[in-house]
């Protein structure tokens, strides 16, 4: 499975799967004692893939993140902590921070269980935000590969934060007590759920690079879902036609672009292409790419989709940045071999 079709939304979100081979940490579970697929939900790539990101997890942050997917009698609550145990979840870690994520479709729910050493860090209510807010919509498109990785980015950012000191933001997520845990409706195949998140109004594409930018931030805080947003290009709206994006995902781009400082602004020699970007040590903030459509400036996610890759930390890299039609916003910069940006030249 490639790493572009597991980017959950691209360079539409600040944090998407990384593309590309995988270190994998030698003092790690076995993948196949990282996900149980009991049922058959996944391919053999698929577990492959969520295995060894899952290995990154624990390489950087001590966290041993499992996934079991099985259709057992009894309550979920009661299955998961006993599989828990059996699984012998937080083994690999060196502080016993584990994770265990349950998928039960003949049940119809899901629970990520939460080991007591990171209860302070995955509370129930960020636990039931992951679910209802990023899982969940996966799930219901039958994606669960795609939803299991695009939980696993928040986990990411979300252990990031709390290795920096900072609070968990709980402005756009769910008041939620279940303890130790939580466990939701999973919806495996029940095709999207048009009451999560309201169509929201048509966004127009501005003048500058810069307002085009802000227009969409706002649209994304506000979770407008629509895909025919006018602020997209005319490639941009037909590549998001068939994506899936959460609200998670749109809260996830505003927290991340709320901490990116000194954006510029570069134009192609015919002025109808443009690159807003930021100092190429804030990996976390990728570059956004905009055409001028009808006068007006539009973004250009399709472009960027193809051009940007990201590694597991989040952080953004052009593994070609010379050969394509944005490659004058970075001559100025420095790419290593992996095409990280290092510095100005």
């Amino acid at each position: 499975m490639s790493g572009a079709r597991l980017t959950v939304v691209g360079a539409l979100l600040a944090g998407a799967m990384a593309a590309g081979a995988l270190y994998l940490s030698s003092g790690a579970a076995s993948p196949a004692e990282v996900v149980v697929d009991r049922i058959g939900l996944m391919s053999a790539d698929e577990r492959a893939f969520i295995a060894r990101y899952h290995r990154l997890l624990l390489a950087d942050h001590d966290i041993d993140y499992r996934v079991l997917t099985a259709s057992d009698p009894g309550d979920i609550n009661q299955v998961s902590h006993r599989a828990f145990g059996s699984l012998e979840v937080g083994r690999s870690s060196a502080t016993g921070r584990g994770l265990l994520l349950v998928i039960d479709p003949r049940a119809d729910r899901v629970r990520v269980e939460v080991a007591a050493a990171l209860e302070g860090i995955f509370t129930d209510a960020f636990v039931a935000y992951l679910e209802h807010r990023q899982m969940v919509p996966f799930f219901e498109s039958g994606r669960i590969a795609a939803g299991i990785l695009a939980t696993t980015e928040l986990i990411v950012a979300r252990a990031q934060e709390a290795a920096a000191g900072r609070a968990l933001d709980t402005r756009n997520g769910e008041s939620v007590s279940l303890g130790g845990g939580a466990a939701a409706a999973a919806r495996i195949g029940a095709g999207p759920d048009r009451t999560r998140t309201r169509d929201g109004s048509q966004v127009a594409p501005e003048a500058t690079p810069e307002a085009t930018v802000a227009a969409y931030l706002a649209a994304m805080a506000a979770r407008n879902p629509r895909p025919d947003l006018a602020v997209y290009s005319e490639e941009s709206r037909r590549m998001l036609g068939s994506w899936t994006v959460t609200p998670a995902q749109m809260d996830s781009v505003v927290r991340t672009y709320r901490g990116c400082a000194g954006g510029e602004v570069r134009y192609g020699n015919g002025s109808d292409l443009a690159v807003v970007r930021y100092p190429p040590t804030a990996r976390g903030c990728s570059p956004w790419f905009l055409r001028r459509e009808g006068g007006r400036w539009t973004l250009e996610l399709a472009a960027a989709q193809r051009l940007l890759r990201f590694n597991h930390r989040n952080q953004w890299r052009m593994p070609d940045p010379d050969g394509h039609a944005y490659a004058f916003a970075f001559a100025d910069w420095r790419f290593d071999r992996h095409g990280f940006p290092m510095a100005e030249r």
